[in-house]
């Protein structure tokens, strides 16, 4: 697993993005001679908001699947976002048929951080006007359009972990996974 740690308030643009993609496929001897369908993926994570540049991360998931088409990319996001920013895009898949042919954002991994909005607020402590039910909304939203969406929580003592994963796979979620809890 390798991870491109940034400078503090660098914005990369789609070509340096590109280029360090590249740049990790190239010292990986497992991609070679493949189109990358035993790859693990990209993940778009780490500290912020992936889909706050969307129009940039669209530009390099597009251009990077056009010549590797095999290899699936994932996003981690909070959910604090309005969903049209993902469904806009060309780059998800809409319930067709046949969606390895057009898919290009495999999964979108939500933090959906607790059961309810009083934990929720307590643990997430979102900032600005959106909050616990815009989250719900945006994994709601994804799923009935037909995208393969995972959630995740982190195991905090506030929060209910079946509670959690029940709202989960009730608002559409495909899967649910825990992650560690660093206090």
């Amino acid at each position: 697993m390798n991870f491109w740690k940034l400078d503090e308030g660098y914005e990369p643009t789609a070509s340096d993005i590109l280029q360090e993609i590249e740049n990790q496929f190239s010292i990986d001897a497992s991609s070679k001679g493949s189109m990358g369908e035993m790859d693990g993926g990209i993940v778009f994570a780490g500290y912020g908001e992936p889909l706050l540049r969307s129009e940039i991360l669209f530009e390099v998931v597009d251009a990077f699947k056009s010549v590797r088409n095999g290899i699936p990319f994932r996003i981690n996001t909070n959910g604090l976002i309005l969903p049209e920013t993902v469904l806009a895009s060309s780059l998800i898949h809409r319930g067709d048929s046949d969606s390895r042919r057009d898919t290009r954002i495999d999964t979108i991994s939500v933090n959906i951080g607790a059961q309810n909005p009083d934990i929720y607020k307590k643990v997430m402590q979102p900032q600005g006007s959106l909050g616990f039910r815009d989250v719900c909304n945006f994994i709601s939203t994804l799923s009935e359009a037909g995208m393969n969406v995972e959630c995740t929580v982190s195991e905090n003592p506030m929060v209910d972990i079946n509670a959690t994963r029940e709202l989960a796979f009730a608002l559409g979620a495909r899967t649910f996974r825990t992650r560690t809890y660093w206090a």
